[in-house]
């Protein structure tokens, strides 16, 4: 059977990542992650012998009309659609485009927003036929096999679907995935790599992931709503494996290795570091970390195994405010790990969230002020958005915090919620600022361009000034709040 699998496009050709918790409009560099759950999803429905299509709308450009013709070129029984949280409207919306011309197709979409708010979407959006609820590979397939088979839907785990009477049917939720290495490796060949570099080294790159799932409770986060809290591990061969496969069959050295937190279990990330440089393999790489899993020795094994740079989320400076999102860290733990990081010679990105609940325009000035002591390369200031499927979102709604309905609004460039002690244009006037202060510095300017490849010169000067627009580009808002 024929199944088109899409990170879909945008009226206006934005261009959106949509990857589990991190569902956000275009990255600071100007660069977009490759689609792994996509890719995922595709190498198992390919081993199941589906004749599977995978285009990154996002990437290539492509707006609605354009992505029709993709549709109409392929003609698909089912397609599968990613999807997130500010571009919500227009994913479920594009369902119904797509049906319009082509009523015989089976709509399916997947992500947390909607595995949280199934019911809601069901009934809002009638072009929508189906819902994977959750971690979505093993349930696409055997979606796919059912559809295919003409078999029964309430037999299929993980989805939410329309009968033909319109009812809503929400089936059982599936277990997530035990094992994780009797998935095949990602069908990174139904994509274009050339689409996806580093932000100014310009480099093409690959997705790892290496573990799914986070056993922290961040109140701002949602990665528990696709992967669970329960941390699930890859053996380091079958990583080692995916890694050396990706070199030989895509030429690609360089490598994000996706994880909730990667450096949660530090004996699996020795081991793993530790059998790239047994077997002598040639990669560099970048991960995340919070700021309290991290030591000398671990950061060391691994600078040598390829790690050029970490992201932390530091999120806030002010003790109480860090405290109230469930964080489990110390304020003064951040700059240790930086200090730890330069040592072993790893660049370092620190993640703050502004406007969390507690926040003051003090407590904001101090994380900023904070910001500027760490001696990070880099830094992302992210207004703080009360995503659905996380705890934040719950404590928003009943607070009366946020406006429900308008999900187009909550992207991590603009604040939405209206908290008592300080309101959304205070974060966003303070957000801009920290940009600026961060960023217009010799310091942090002269580090971004040292990362210039003159090999990519053009690509990487482009991406230089892509973030310079981002940084400090400011959204006007629709609200009056």
């Amino acid at each position: 059977m024929k199944i088109l699998l899409a990170n879909p496009p945008l009226k206006d050709r934005r261009k959106f990542t949509r990857e589990g918790r991190c569902t956000q409009e275009e990255g600071a560099w100007g660069t977009l992650w490759p689609p792994v759950s996509l890719a995922a999803i595709g190498a198992v429905l390919e081993k199941s012998g589906h004749d599977v299509r995978i285009i990154d709308c996002a990437a290539r450009g492509d707006d609605w009309n354009g992505f029709v013709s993709v549709l109409s070129e392929f003609s698909p029984r089912v397609v599968i659609l990613s999807t997130g949280t500010p571009s919500i409207d227009n994913d479920l919306k594009l369902c119904s485009f797509l049906k319009e011309r082509n009523p015989s197709i089976i709509t399916a979409v997947f992500g947390t927003h909607v595995t949280t708010l199934y019911e809601e979407c069901m009934a809002k959006y009638p072009g929508v036929d189906i819902i994977i609820r959750g971690e979505p590979e093993i349930t696409a397939n055997e979606l796919a096999d059912t559809v295919d088979l003409k078999g029964d839907l309430n037999g299929v785990r993980g989805i939410t679907f329309r009968e033909g009477n319109g009812a809503i049917i929400a089936n059982p939720a599936r277990p997530f995935i035990d094992d994780l290495d009797t998935l095949p490796f990602p069908a990174w060949d139904k994509l274009d790599l050339g689409l996806y570099r580093l932000p100014l080294k310009g480099d093409r790159y690959l997705t790892i992931s290496p573990s799914r799932g986070c056993p922290y409770r961040c109140t701002f986060c949602t990665c528990q709503t696709y992967y669970g809290r329960k941390l699930r591990r890859r053996s380091v061969g079958n990583v080692l494996s995916e890694i050396e496969h990706d070199i030989e069959r895509f030429g690609v050295s360089h490598f994000f290795f996706w994880a909730e937190t990667f450096v949660i279990d530090k004996n699996y990330v020795r081991e793993l570091c530790g059998e790239i440089l047994k077997r002598g393999v040639k990669i560099s790489w970048t991960a995340n970390s919070r700021v309290d899993t991290v030591d000398g020795p671990l950061l060391q094994l691994m600078a040598d195994s390829g790690c050029w740079m970490l992201s932390y989320g530091i999120e806030s400076a002010d003790q109480s405010v860090l405290d109230r999102t469930m964080k489990g860290t110390k304020v003064a733990q951040a700059k240790s790990a930086i200090v730890m990081s330069r040592e072993a010679g790893i660049k370092t990105a620190g993640h703050f969230i502004l406007g969390l609940p507690g926040d003051t325009e003090e407590t904001i000035r101090k994380t900023i002020d904070y910001s500027m002591t760490l001696d990070l390369d880099f830094a992302q200031f992210y207004s703080a958005v009360p995503f659905p499927g996380s705890e934040l979102y719950r404590e928003a709604l009943e607070k009366k915090w946020i406006d429900p309905g308008n999900f187009e609004d909550y992207r991590q460039d603009s604040a939405v919620m209206a908290l008592p002690s300080v309101l959304p244009r205070t974060v966003d006037h303070y957000r801009k600022i920290a940009y600026r202060r961060f960023y217009l510095t010799p310091k942090s300017l002269l580090g971004a361009l040292k990362l210039l490849k003159l090999k990519n010169t053009k690509k990487a000067l482009i991406s230089f000034f892509n973030f310079l627009s981002w940084a400090f580009r400011r959204r006007s808002r629709k609200t009056g709040i």
